[in-house]
């Protein structure tokens, strides 16, 4: 009887090994340089958060998408952002990511509210940009995280989207996702003659872009 028992217990503990992740493979960070493949247009699909208040921010995004370019600056990524909120307002802008190793720093200032964000970037699925966004407060203690995941065009394979969600519980992620829809923002600068502000906007509010 003892013997059974330990062979059940084996089974049991290697069924459970074959159910988790395998974090050291599904969560490998990119290093930020001229190489980097983040450069580019990018939809947002999906994202997700480590903290329940920081949901409300993250739902009222209908949609997003970015464009990260690199600056003559080697240290510096140029980031152009646009997001439709639920209320069809379009908010979109342009801020600098300055680079230390796997890490981007990025300040957003809009209608007077400045924010912080510390970023990294993931291997992921082919033509997929897998970032993570921490939140800082005024004392660069963390508000808490974010992880999108955007793709070329917004969509995504489910086997792609399965992977995500294991990458977000290999980071402690909250197993709750927000997708984003595909009624995207026009680009501002594709109808303006004059380069855009540091943030400019459709409609003032506060809201945060949704990803950096």
């Amino acid at each position: 009887m003892a013997a059974q028992l330990v062979v059940a217990l084996l089974a049991l503990t290697s069924l459970s090994a074959a159910s988790e992740p395998d974090c050291k493979e599904l969560v490998k960070p990119l290093v930020l340089d001229s190489h980097s493949p983040i450069y580019g247009k990018w939809v947002l699909h999906v994202g997700s958060w480590d903290q329940s208040s920081l949901k409300n921010d993250l739902v009222s995004v209908n949609s997003s998408w970015v464009e990260l370019s690199a600056s003559s600056d080697s240290g510096v990524i140029t980031i152009y952002w646009a997001d439709r909120l639920n209320e069809d307002k379009c908010l979109q802008g342009v801020a600098n990511a300055t680079i230390s190793g796997m890490t981007s720093h990025t300040t957003f200032n809009i209608n007077g509210h400045t924010s912080y964000h510390d970023g990294k970037y993931y291997e992921t699925c082919a033509d997929c940009l897998l970032s993570e966004d921490t939140t800082l407060l005024p004392d660069s203690e963390s508000k808490g995280r974010y992880l999108f995941l955007f793709t070329r065009t917004g969509s995504l394979e489910p086997s792609e989207l399965e992977t995500f969600k294991k990458q977000a519980e290999c980071l402690k992620f909250l197993p709750e996702y927000h997708f984003s829809g595909s009624d995207l923002c026009p680009d501002d600068r594709e109808t303006s003659a004059s380069p855009p502000a540091e943030n400019t906007e459709n409609d003032q509010t506060d809201t945060e872009p949704a990803a950096k």
